[in-house]
């Protein structure tokens, strides 16, 4: 089962429109080296989920959520890359995917290192396994608050390379949870995996129960609301993508090595790719930009569902909501949209199809009516 669908495809989509365009020809050298590194990092992860995704799928005894963020605990937030559920085998999974390319190694003050083809010497990197077992610590905490921990009783750490990128195992240690994206379900199987026979005996949760708590943990998720630019680290000037940004929000650093940069499991949606235009990064009314293509010739008119929100219907025939400059409706219409709609940093709203726009209209029409408030003449 599939709790929470990858978005990579989606962002990978939004990452290659935005290099294409003329923004990407205003950005610092450093910035472009990161958008690029970016792009690869998406890559692998959305490579990784594509392998789970055909392996798990199926199952009602797995819950697999992708792109996951959520809180912390101590002010930040915390991203998994792919997260699995086990109700027989009473275990969870925590999956990073680092897209290094090279030989992956170690020293003996425990220093990681990637060797490439051509250097004479290695980059040093952060320690991959590391922030696995810190998201691990935090999924931990999650179920622990939500009363689920006794049906996860056992939670592992992974980290997956890419298939070119090889592990110098004679360094880093037959036992370290690195494996190639390949060699994975084979590697988890052996934690995660329960026999035949280990089934009949199995006091695990029920299938039902699984799909309710995976989906409780994908509710949990935050959506990152930062635009392309903020993200690769561009300065505000150098790009008119980030115009309509908060000045309030916080930037991403500057990456010193692009070839080597950890990629966050972020919240970008697609847009429909046109022939290169000058951008268009608001409308007229209220300054509420659009979505879904750089123009807005083809865009339905938009319509105020509740007072405070939008939608507007998209070339491609998807809905986008979109909220006005209060900082409340904003936060309505985010309570509404997560888990049915993706958020378009780009053009900040969010995007659904005709059945989960469906479901987004009467979350907030019964939010209006609990309010004691009306919208469109619904009371």
């Amino acid at each position: 089962m599939i709790a929470k669908p990858s978005t990579k495809t989606h962002e990978c989509d939004d990452l290659n429109l935005f290099i294409n365009s003329p923004d990407f020809d205003h950005l610092t050298d450093r910035a472009k080296k990161n958008a690029l590194a970016r792009k690869r990092g998406l890559e692998g992860e959305r490579s990784t989920a594509h392998i789970l995704d055909r392996h798990f799928y199926k199952s009602t005894d797995h819950a697999l959520l992708h792109d996951l963020r959520i809180p912390d605990g101590i002010g930040g937030f915390a991203q998994f890359d792919h997260v699995i559920l086990s109700r027989l085998s009473k275990t969870a999974a925590v999956i990073e995917v680092k897209n290094y390319r090279g030989r992956l190694s170690k020293n003996d003050h425990n220093e990681w290192l990637v060797w490439y083809e051509g250097r004479r010497r290695p980059i040093d990197i952060p320690n991959p396994t590391a922030q696995a077992r810190r998201q691990r610590e935090v999924l931990r905490a999650w179920l622990v608050t939500h009363r689920h921990d006794a049906a996860f009783e056992k939670i592992a750490a992974y980290v997956i390379i890419p298939p070119d990128c090889s592990i110098d195992r004679s360094k880093v240690g037959h036992d370290v949870p690195i494996y190639k994206a390949d060699n994975f379900i084979t590697a988890w199987t052996e934690f995660g995996g329960i026999t035949n026979f280990g089934k009949l005996f199995s006091t695990g949760v029920s299938a039902a129960s699984l799909q309710s708590i995976g989906r409780q943990l994908a509710a949990s998720n935050v959506a990152d609301e930062r635009t392309i630019a903020e993200k690769i680290g561009a300065s505000r000037s150098s790009t008119m993508i980030d115009a309509t940004a908060s000045e309030n929000e916080v930037k991403e650093p500057a990456i010193a090595d692009a070839v080597l940069v950890e990629v966050p499991a972020d919240e970008l949606q697609p847009v429909q790719k046109i022939p290169e235009i000058e951008p268009v990064t608001v409308l007229p009314d209220n300054n509420i930009p659009l979505s879904g293509a750089l123009t807005s010739s083809k865009a339905g008119q938009k319509i105020e569902i509740v007072p405070g929100l939008f939608e507007r219907q998209l070339p491609d025939g998807r809905i986008a909501f979109l909220a006005g400059a209060d900082e409340g409706d904003r936060v309505r219409l985010s309570a509404a949209c997560k888990g049915l709609a993706h958020w378009n940093p780009r053009f900040r709203n969010w995007i659904a199809g005709d059945e989960e726009a469906a479901a987004i209209r009467e979350a907030l029409f019964r939010g209006e009516r609990m309010q004691g408030g009306s919208s469109n003449g619904v009371q």
